[in-house]
């Protein structure tokens, strides 16, 4: 569609629109802004309203502001969102996947099984966390999704150490 013809008819749509409005010399005219309590704009409203209707996602400080080079973040952050192609996944797509998980050969395979729940993986994580001695933060089978599992863990810590052990849980994915 050529540009021009895009315009006009952009025109002719506004021109419709502003057919109906009726203008009332007598009246003020009053601005309200939709988007704060008071119909009255401030910046924070507008910053606010750029976000309406996002979701939060918990573990987002835990990834990012971690030691971790941007790649293995980059791989947290996809994982942490169940976008990695796992069976279940290739299985929505309607695609080949192996039927159980390929490690423990148990459960069908997802990413929060093979992050938290295979026993494979959190012998890995008993491994990895034992060098540091932080054994006690590994996943246990109480421990479903790999997110909780991330905030839970995480919450152990603060500060500095916070930082250092969503660092080694990156690089463990890595």
């Amino acid at each position: 569609m050529d540009l021009r013809y895009k315009r006009c008819i952009d025109y002719l749509h506004l021109w419709e629109l502003l057919s109906i409005v009726v203008l009332q010399p007598d009246v003020e005219d009053t601005h309200i802004w939709k988007f704060s309590a008071f119909g009255s704009y401030s910046t924070k409203s507008a910053y606010e309203a750029l976000f309406i209707g996002a979701t939060y996602f918990k573990p987002w400080e835990e990834i990012w502001k971690s030691w971790a080079p941007g790649n293995c973040k980059f791989f947290m952050w996809t994982a942490a969102h169940n976008r990695c192609w796992t069976a279940d996944r290739l299985a929505r797509q309607g695609l080949d996947h192996p039927p159980r998980c390929p490690l423990c050969d148990r459960v069908g395979e997802t990413m929060d099984h093979l992050l938290v729940s295979c026993v494979f993986s959190r012998q890995l994580w008993f491994s990895i966390l034992q060098l540091f001695g932080l054994e006690a933060a590994a996943p246990q089978l109480d421990d479903l999704t790999f997110v909780d599992w991330l905030v839970k863990a995480s919450s152990r810590f603060s500060g500095q150490e916070k930082k250092d052990f969503n660092s080694i849980i990156i690089l463990g994915l890595g």
